[in-house]
């Protein structure tokens, strides 16, 4: 053999190994994308979604067969994590575990978002509800709902409310319930539920919104009283306190107030793998075991298709951006 033909069998050698050893690249690139799911939380570890999201990685790992983590990214109300999985490739392996304000209170509360909650993040499901209660001091001469709204009336300028913190659920849940009641309470928001509990307790303010499973513990104690919830079912864990809407006291928008915790995809993901996506989720819900652990965390457990997930979307944008707007409430 002569040497310009060993030469050039020996290109070809190498030629034929780099492009082997490409493939073997890119396949095992995608191999790991097929093997690896992250569901991103904008919240710290050890909260109630965190808790919630390694719940669903751990059913799915075991389910799928493949790995699934939790990568925390708090920060912005949550809006990093967001934004983290809509700059991600849309190979369905990068998802966004997130509450109801990422779709519904993102485009009214931002004054520069770069994304579009509505387009650039895909709905897979919603997997838990949670629901906010009305709590009020003990001391007030009020029983229930009606009472307190009718004493609230007459006392403009002695009841005010407690949030979550300025721009959260709780915050906009009072604004709410003023724009339908015709009452006039002042808006005392907080670093969180201690604080606001605390204060309730103690008389500083005469009201709050928080969640029920923050408010259980007092209430158990009879320290707080709950005058009504959120959502479309009384809390299983709280049966003598009714909805909103059952009471029918005309308040509108609160009365079809719901909330919830759902994963999203990045918008440009391809149908056919949010599907999927869709499937395995909603398999891991049905588990009995999945359902026990969540409804532990005072959750309910619920699994939709993708278009009844968006229309659930669209509908809570257009209730909650009209009492939003309303506050001309902004954050930077």
């Amino acid at each position: 053999m002569s040497i310009s033909t060993r030469r050039a069998t020996r290109r070809a050698i190498l030629g034929t190994v780099g492009g082997a050893a490409a493939a073997l690249a890119t396949r095992a690139r995608a191999q790991t994308s097929e093997r690896t799911t992250k569901i991103v939380v904008g919240f710290p570890a050890g909260g109630g979604l965190d808790a919630m999201s390694r719940i669903i990685a751990d059913r799915l790992r075991a389910q799928t067969g493949t790995a699934a983590i939790v990568e925390n990214k708090p920060g912005a109300a949550g809006r990093i994590a967001a934004e983290a999985v809509v700059r991600s490739e849309p190979d369905g392996s990068t998802l966004l575990s997130a509450p109801i304000v990422a779709t519904a209170f993102y485009p009214f509360i931002f004054k520069s978002l770069p994304f579009d909650p509505l387009v650039d993040l895909a709905p897979i499901s919603r997997f838990c509800t949670f629901q906010f209660a009305l709590a009020v001091n003990t001391k007030l001469p009020t029983a229930n709902l009606a009472d307190f709204l009718t004493y609230a009336r007459a006392n403009k300028e002695r009841v005010n409310f407690g949030s979550l913190g300025a721009g959260t659920p709780s915050h906009f849940l009072g604004v709410m319930l003023n724009q339908a009641a015709g009452t006039e309470m002042a808006h005392v928001p907080y670093r969180g539920s201690a604080p606001a509990i605390t204060d309730l307790l103690g008389g500083t303010i005469q009201a709050a919104f928080d969640t029920t499973a923050s408010l259980m513990e007092q209430y158990k104690a009879g320290t707080i009283r709950l005058l009504a919830i959120t959502g479309a079912n009384r809390s299983p864990r709280l049966p003598d306190v009714p909805t909103f809407a059952e009471l029918k006291l005309g308040l509108g928008a609160i009365e079809a107030a719901d909330f919830w915790y759902g994963l999203f995809a990045t918008g440009k993901t391809p149908e056919p793998i949010l599907d999927k996506l869709n499937g395995n989720l909603r398999t891991a819900l049905a588990d009995p075991a999945v359902q026990q652990l969540l409804s532990a965390l005072d959750v309910g457990v619920v699994a939709d298709t993708r278009a009844e997930f968006a229309r659930i979307i669209k509908a809570d944008y257009d209730r909650w951006g009209s009492v939003i707007k309303s506050t001309g409430f902004t954050l930077e």
